[in-house]
């Protein structure tokens, strides 16, 4: 079933007013709002667990050792 907005997007493109800025505006806000909703609620999910130990890579010694 499609939102609400984009129903209102569809229902002013077949009428006579073309002008769909304000309805187009308003759904990418809903969108955007409900996409910002989702990204903090994840976020949240993790916020105070634990961060996994990594090991420590050892990296070589690239040093000259005036050995060339």
């Amino acid at each position: 079933m499609p939102s609400v907005p984009a129903k209102e997007i569809v229902d002013k493109l077949f009428s006579n007013n073309k002008d769909l800025s304000s309805e187009v505006n308003d759904a990418m806000m809903a969108i955007s709002a409900e996409k910002l909703e989702a990204e903090k609620k994840a976020i949240a999910a993790t916020w105070l667990k634990p961060e996994e130990e990594t090991q420590d890579e050892v990296t070589p010694d690239e040093t000259d050792n005036g050995t060339d």
